[in-house]
C-alpha cells in the first residue's frame, strides 16, 4: 500500500494523507500525523524520528482505516480535554462536543477549585468527563457509574493511567440501582452523557458512530428514556445539587417540556462549538 521509497516522515505523512483523502475520510492530514505518532509511540508528531516509525503498524492502521473503521477504535485512544483516553468497541468515544460540560462546571464551581467535594460521573463510559474534572479540581472525588462491566474496565484503566485512582470509586450499576443511596446527600453535582439517540434514528447514524456500542447511543423511542429514569430516581433521593446533562438538539424541546411539567428548575442551556444545543443544567435545591 505504501510506497517503499520514502525518505522522511513528511513524505510518509503526505502519502498517508493522499490515501485517506482518496477515501473521502475527514481530516486526513491530522489523522496521518496521529498514525505516524502512534507507530513511533509518541504523543506529538513533531517528536517523531524517522527511524522510530513502525511501517508495519502503519500499514495495518491504514488498511483498517480505509474500511471506515474510526481511527480511535483502531489505535484504541482518543484525545479529550487535556488528556488521551483509552477507548475500544465497549465504550463511546470521547468527543469534543462534550467539552462544553467541563468548561461549564469549571466556570460554575471556580470558587471550589481547592475544596473537597464529591461528584458523580453517571453513564461514565471511558470516564473522560469525570477524570477531566478530577484533574481540574485537585481535592475532589468522583463516583463512576456504568451498567457495562467492559466500559467500567476501560474507565478503570484510564483512572490508573491518568493517576486519579486515589480519588475514584467505580460502581457497576443500572443508573442508581446498585449505588449506595446514603452517599447521594454528599454529592455536589452529577455529570452525565446518557444514551439519547431516538431508536428510529439509530441506523441513520454515520458508519463511524455505529462502531460505538449501541447501549451508549440508543435512548429509546424519543431519546428521553434515560433522562426520565434519572430525574425520577433523583426525585426520591436526598440529593441537593446540580445535574449537567449532555443533550442532543433534536430532543431538547421534549426534554425541557418533561422537566417543566415536573417543576424541575432549568438553570441554563448551552451550545457546543457548532452552535448546537449540547448542555442542559438542572438543579435540585
Amino acid at each position: 500500500m505504501l510506497n517503499k521509497k520514502i525518505h522522511n516522515k513528511t513524505e510518509l505523512r503526505d502519502q498517508i494523507n493522499l490515501i485517506l483523502n482518496d477515501r473521502s475520510l475527514k481530516i486526513p492530514l491530522t489523522e496521518s500525523q496521529i498514525i505516524i505518532s502512534h507507530s513511533a509511540n509518541k504523543s506529538n508528531y513533531l517528536d517523531v524520528k524517522f527511524e522510530d516509525i513502525d511501517f508495519q503498524m502503519i500499514e495495518y492502521i491504514v488498511s483498517q482505516r480505509i474500511t471506515g473503521k474510526p481511527l480511535s477504535k483502531i489505535i484504541k485512544q482518543k484525545g479529550f480535554w487535556k488528556d488521551i483516553f483509552y477507548t475500544d468497541e465497549n465504550t463511546l468515544d470521547p468527543r469534543s462536543d462534550s467539552e462544553i460540560l467541563i468548561e461549564s462546571i469549571i466556570q460554575d464551581f471556580n470558587s471550589l477549585k481547592n475544596s473537597k467535594f464529591e461528584f458523580i460521573d453517571l453513564c461514565c463510559g471511558t470516564g473522560c468527563l469525570g477524570i477531566s474534572l478530577l484533574k481540574e479540581f485537585k481535592s475532589s472525588t468522583c463516583d463512576f457509574i456504568d451498567i457495562s462491566r467492559q466500559a467500567l474496565s476501560n474507565c478503570k484503566k484510564n483512572i490508573y493511567d491518568l493517576a486519579v485512582d486515589n480519588r475514584s470509586n467505580l460502581y457497576e450499576s443500572d443508573l442508581f440501582e446498585n449505588y449506595p443511596i446514603s452517599k447521594i446527600k454528599n454529592i455536589k453535582l452529577i455529570i452525565c452523557n446518557p444514551p439519547y439517540i431516538p431508536t428510529s434514528l439509530y441506523y441513520a447514524l454515520n458508519q463511524e458512530t455505529l462502531h460505538d456500542p449501541r447501549i451508549s447511543l440508543d435512548g429509546g423511542v424519543k431519546g428521553l428514556d434515560f433522562y426520565i429514569k434519572i430525574v425520577n430516581s433523583i426525585e426520591t433521593m436526598p440529593f441537593k445539587g446540580d445535574i449537567y446533562f449532555e443533550i442532543d438538539p433534536t430532543i431538547v424541546d421534549e426534554l425541557e417540556k418533561f422537566l417543566l411539567e415536573k417543576s424541575i428548575k432549568i438553570v441554563y442551556k448551552k451550545q457546543d462549538y457548532l452552535n448546537l444545543d449540547r448542555l442542559l443544567k438542572i438543579t435540585f435545591p
